[in-house]
């Protein structure tokens, strides 16, 4: 899967990680939608933005590799 791809989302998957959010939104500390995928249940607050903890990292990796 390409860059792009990881950052838009197949529909496939999205409905998958639906899914996976739906269980999420219980353990999320925060009720607002996550700034990369769009779900909700975020555990944290990063440069004003909340985000999962999955999401985050992603984030942060392919941040390091355009520098």
């Amino acid at each position: 899967m390409g860059f792009l791809d990881s950052l838009k989302g197949k529909k496939q998957e999205l409905e998958g990680k639906k899914k996976e959010d739906e269980a999420a939104v219980a353990e999320g500390k925060y009720t607002e939608a996550c700034s990369l995928c769009g779900g909700t249940g975020t555990e944290k607050k990063w440069m004003g933005q909340y985000w999962h903890k999955k999401c985050i990292r992603v984030a942060k990796r392919v941040g390091k590799k355009m520098i």
